[in-house]
């Protein structure tokens, strides 16, 4: 459920969004993926609360969803949880970063 890689394809949401310059995500991106994909509109996620990682409409790639040990995946929410890779960041890095630091940030909180 922890991965990381290109974008190669836009869904018609983004690709719409992506004429009009309002979406930042673009095709050859390098990206990772969480573990928990927030819907950004329920309770836990909107204010006061801000707790996307118990989002009450969380998509989870390889549990809830196909997962992504696959050559390609599709990402529900892409523009709200996919996270841009820094340069000198690798993928595996990135990957192992979702599901870790989401676990340690929230036993910390």
């Amino acid at each position: 459920h922890e991965a990381s890689g290109v974008i190669v394809r836009l869904g018609s949401d983004l690709a719409a969004k992506q004429s009009s310059s309002s979406s930042s995500l673009r095709v050859g991106d390098r990206v990772a993926i969480p573990f928990i994909l927030s819907c950004g509109t329920c309770r836990e996620c909107l204010p006061p609360r801000n707790r996307p990682t118990i989002c009450e409409r969380q998509h989870q790639p390889g549990f809830t969803r196909w997962g992504t040990f696959a050559e390609y995946c599709a990402v529900s929410r892409a523009e709200r949880n996919l996270r841009e890779i820094p340069e000198g960041v690798s993928f595996v890095e990135a990957a192992a970063l979702g599901c870790r630091f989401g676990t340690a940030f929230r036993a910390v909180l």
